[in-house]
Parts: C-alpha cells; structure tokens; sequence
C-alpha cells in the first residue's frame, strides 16, 4: 500500500532558493520509533564491522570504540528525548488538540484532506518535518482562532446575503447585508472567534446588537437579541454565549441576523459556516 505523503517547500535561510520535499503523516505519532530504531541499526552496523576485523588488537579496539559509541548514542538519544525533540513534538500535539477544539466549540467536524501528490523527492530529516509542522500548526492554530467559522446558532437560513424581496413594504427589493438564522426566541448566541466586543447596544434596525473585532480584518455582528450579554471592551473566546436570540429592531419575528465583515467589507456569511 502506498504510504500518503503531503509536499512542502523550504526556504534556506537566503530565502532564494526552494527545496520541496515529500512528508510522511506517521512523523509525528512515531518520532520515538525512527530514533530507537537509528540507534539499533547503528550498533548492530558497529558490531559487523568488528566482527569482520582480522586482527585480534584490532577487534580490541573496534570493541572499545562500539562501547564508548553505545554510550555516546544513548546519551545523545535521552539529551533528545527529553529535550529539543520531545519538546517540539510536545507542541506540535497541543496545537492539534487546540486546532480540534477550535473546530468543536463551533459545532464543525475536523476535516481529513488527501495529499495531492507532487514532485518525488528524498524524505526530509525528523527536526525538518518537526520545524515545519510546528510552524505550520502555530500559524493554523492563529488563523482559525480568528476567523468566523460556524453557526452562531444552528437553525434554518431563512433569508440569504444579497438582494432580497422587501419583507416589510411586500414589494421591491432591497440589500440584505448578511444571513437571517430561525431560531427560538432566548436561544443562545454563540461567538464564532476570538475577539473584541467593539459594540454592545441599541443600534437602530439592528435592534440590540453587538459587534466584534477579530484578528485578521474581520468582525462579525449579531443583531435583534433580546438580551445582550457582554459589554464594549471585553474579550471574547470561541462558542462563548454573548447573547439572546430576539425580535428587537427591524425584525418580523424571532431570528438571528447575523454579518461577517473582513476590511470593512461585508461579505457573504454562508461561505463560512462550515468548511466544505
């Protein structure tokens, strides 16, 4: 069976030239296997060499030198076991852990995507694969704890981002700047993102309304609760309940009225409720 390997690019240090390389996903649930067994391999290759050895003052030596590398080789192993290695893999885990519960507190599956293939080339070395996947998860770990994602509270969309009949004049059209959820009236109010609440109030046909600035140029807002449950100012985890659902404003019933802006930009919510 073909083992699934995914490409990546590294820039040396001048940042001017690129080597790809092929990364096995088994890295990192058998760092400690690869080392154990570089270590076997290493001295059964020292024991043949003295073996074959002729010379009974050579065998001497070549024995003296397998011991004194056996030593070397487990000291240089336990030095990296419990440090430099352990401890990146040890990071690379808590970032996974932190990534899943990202994707958890949003109601959102983790999704398992197939490498693509590429250019063949040798393998990269363990502290290679270590770096990238550390750095790469850091960076992931950032952006997902900052982007939008999810449903702040699951229920039917019943009125999408864009142009839309007038629900309140029964004729013409009118912009409708984000995404209608049905949901109860009191239903909670989930943040999608850490952030900032930069609004928390009566905002004309918002009704009660609260507005939060995330990382990365987005905000999103929450608008018609019957109750707002945060204030300007206060730091904002991920699901955490900021408010309830309502008919506050411009509204024909109960419902969430729910907006992403990136740069000052509204953009179409729905393209960020789930990750398909």
């Amino acid at each position: 069976m073909k083992k699934e390997k995914a490409t990546i690019l590294f820039l040396t240090k001048n940042q001017k030239t690129i080597r790809p390389g092929k990364v096995s996903g088994s890295i990192i649930l058998n760092w400690r296997k690869y080392l154990l067994s570089f270590l076997l391999v290493t001295i059964v290759l020292f024991g043949v060499i003295g073996y074959l050895l002729k010379d009974r003052a050579q065998q001497i030596q070549a024995q003296q030198d397998l011991q004194h590398t056996i030593q070397e080789l487990h000291l240089s192993f336990a030095e990296l076991d419990t440090n430099a290695i352990r401890e990146r893999f040890q990071n690379i885990d808590k970032q996974l852990e932190t990534i899943n519960k990202y994707l958890k507190d949003r109601g959102i599956r983790k999704v398992i995507t197939l490498p693509q293939g590429g250019e063949e080339e040798g393998e990269l070395s363990a502290a290679e694969k270590g770096e990238f996947y550390e750095e790469y998860l850091k960076k992931l770990s950032f952006d997902l704890a900052s982007v939008p994602l999810g449903y702040p509270f699951w229920g039917a969309i019943t009125s999408s981002f864009g142009f839309r009949d007038n629900p309140f004049k029964g004729s013409g059209v009118e912009a409708h700047k984000g995404l209608d959820i049905r949901a109860p009236m009191g239903a909670p109010v989930k943040a999608m993102a850490k952030g900032t609440v930069s609004f928390a109030g009566r905002n004309g046909g918002y009704g009660n309304c609260i507005v939060i600035k995330h990382a990365n140029g987005y905000e999103t807002l929450y608008g018609h609760l019957s109750k707002i449950m945060v204030s300007r100012g206060q730091t904002i985890e991920i699901g955490q309940q900021i408010g309830k659902v309502g008919s506050t404003g411009r509204s024909t019933g109960p419902h969430l009225h729910y907006e992403i802006h990136r740069y000052g930009k509204k953009v179409n919510p729905k393209a960020y409720l789930t990750l398909n």
